[in-house]
């Protein structure tokens, strides 16, 4: 293929414009600054030379896509788990703990709160070892 015959004219780059030029330069180890200009605008101008980059792209966003609703649908089913493990506790709760009576309520809401502070500073001193039950495998 024979080249074609080139034409040589003065172009003066935007300071962001040339310093992304300069990077794509040293990026490609190709420091002929003609070459990667015309790189780009064949990219730019001509979608014929963008076809196998695009493919790519849309490869990599169907991807994305796929791994995005495969996280929805997951989390869509924990949340529901979650819902449903709330209410059933909920409900056996209230099924088997009768109504406090009026006269217990504050001493018993003392102790409540203590024990949830308890509770939510051993939650918080174990998080960086926490792991999800469905990972815990055998250990549970």
């Amino acid at each position: 293929m024979a080249k074609a015959k080139r034409v040589q004219k003065t172009v003066y780059f935007d300071e962001d414009v040339w310093e992304a030029l300069e990077k794509q330069m040293k990026a490609s180890h190709n420091p002929n600054v003609s070459a990667i200009t015309n790189d780009g605008l064949r990219y730019a101008m001509f979608p014929e030379h963008r076809n196998d980059r695009d493919a790519d792209l849309v490869k990599l966003y169907n991807q994305f896509s796929a791994s995005l609703a495969s996280h929805r649908k997951k989390s869509a089913r924990d949340m529901a788990f979650i819902q449903e493990l709330i209410l059933k506790f909920t409900h056996e709760f209230f099924m088997h703990h009768p109504s406090i009576p009026e006269d217990d309520k504050t001493p018993k809401e003392v102790e409540a709160n203590a024990r949830l502070d308890s509770f939510m500073e051993t939650i918080v001193r174990g998080m960086s070892e926490l792991k999800p039950l469905s990972d815990r495998g055998e250990e549970v």
